[in-house]
């Protein structure tokens, strides 16, 4: 089954608006180093950006399901835009990070709202499809996104840079809000219940993610430090985006032919697919090998992403899915500031070939952990779970935010 149009054009919609989220901490640091003249200041700034994300990340995706998807983006937006406009012009240190932390703490949960939407706009058969090609979405922004931010810093310099991708990211957050279905009060409680049942497959979900993302903050050091190594340090923009390419064509591949099997059988597939191709990456001693080995590797990337965004999609009732949205996003972070440090002290002591065994052991120990809990991620393929339909005896059930299905 196709997935349905308006379903399309919220991923797009909501792409664009994460663009300057995703491109957040590099212009932060570009920008940081041109207002401040610091490197040190640009690197506190874009640390103390990806600390406030990790904070808000799940209070934010409740309050989507409490205060409805509207009123958050916008509110949220304003905050993010009025954060990105004061780095753009302030020159004072102390107020470039506190505004850079402020910007993290005021993150639209886009992402959170888009991927709890589209559990219900689908129908359940183009599920998996659905969060394919969300997942080749936002393949092209890490592809594209930072080629925009080389043509915007030779166009405009950081300052400009940064205003035409806020400028860009809150219209289309704008855009993600209004065709957002609107809350239809159905007297339904809370889904307590449901919540807690599914939090095993979250747990599960969580401990993956924390050594995927270690494994994606490995990366971000490893190949830039092997490019250097190899006497080719301008290359590592190129290495990066055969990476990506790996990655989105693994995803087009995915929302072309449907997922295999069982939603947590292609999870564990997709999964051991990435640890057995991570295992080639200390190999290569020259940029064409290492692109052919980060190509393969990059094939497994967005599948995986996109059935764990299924698997949650299907775990959790529709009010709290974007609650748990945020807590893997916050398990994002932590893991990726894990896999930086990790990994830039292995590589400073044992050298580059060494440290890319750490990008292997983080997912080594994501697939045992996915493998020991493999019966929490035996989710139905047949829909998403709804909210608990039984009224709560003991009082008056407010209103659940809730939309039927859109063909």
């Amino acid at each position: 089954m196709n997935v349905p149009g308006r379903a399309v054009g919220l991923i797009t919609l909501m792409n664009l608006a994460y663009l300057p989220i995703a491109m957040r901490q590099l212009l932060i640091v570009l920008l940081g180093h041109h207002n401040t003249g610091s490197f040190a200041t640009a690197g506190v700034a874009s640390a103390a950006c990806g600390i406030g994300l990790a904070s808000t990340a799940p209070l934010t995706g409740r309050l989507l399901s409490r205060l409805g998807d509207r009123p958050v983006l916008l509110v949220t937006g304003l905050g993010h835009l009025l954060c990105l406009l004061g780095l753009a012009v302030v020159t004072e240190p102390a107020a470039f990070v506190a505004l850079a932390a402020a910007a993290g703490l005021s993150t639209p949960p886009v992402l959170g709202s888009g991927r709890a939407r589209l559990a219900m706009l689908v129908p359940a058969p183009a599920l998996a499809r659905a969060y394919a090609v969300n997942a080749v979405g936002q393949e092209l922004i890490y592809v594209g996104g930072p080629l925009t931010v080389t043509l915007s810093l030779m166009l405009t310099g950081p300052s400009g840079a940064l205003l035409a991708f806020a400028a860009l990211g809150t219209a289309a957050l704008v855009g993600t809000a209004l065709v957002m279905p609107r809350p239809v009060p159905d007297g339904r409680p809370a889904a307590e219940p449901a919540f807690r049942s599914g939090r095993a497959t979250v747990a599960t979900l969580l401990g993956t993610h924390l050594g995927y993302t270690a494994c994606i903050g490995a990366m971000w050091v490893l190949v830039p430090a092997f490019a250097t190594a190899v006497g080719q340090p301008d290359q590592a923009g190129l290495l990066v985006a055969v990476w990506s390419a790996g990655s989105l064509v693994g995803g087009l591949l995915l929302a072309r032919r449907g997922r295999p099997g069982s939603p947590g059988g292609a999870y564990l597939a997709f999964l051991g697919t990435l640890t057995v191709t991570s295992l080639a990456l200390p190999l290569p001693r020259t940029v064409p090998q290492m692109a052919v080995a980060l190509a393969v590797f990059g094939l497994g990337l967005a599948p995986w992403l996109a059935v764990t965004d299924e698997i949650l999609a299907r775990a959790i009732p529709a009010p709290r899915l974007a609650e748990a949205y945020g807590w893997l996003l916050t398990a994002g972070q932590l893991g990726i500031a894990l896999g930086a440090a990790t990994s830039g002290a292995v590589n400073e002591r044992l050298g580059n070939a060494a440290a890319f065994l750490v990008v292997g052991a983080a997912l080594v120990l994501a697939l045992a952990t996915a493998l020991l809990r493999r019966r929490t991620l035996r989710v139905s393929a047949a829909a998403p779970r709804p909210a608990d339909p039984t009224p709560a005896p003991s009082r008056t059930p407010g209103p659940v935010a809730r939309s039927g299905p859109v063909g």
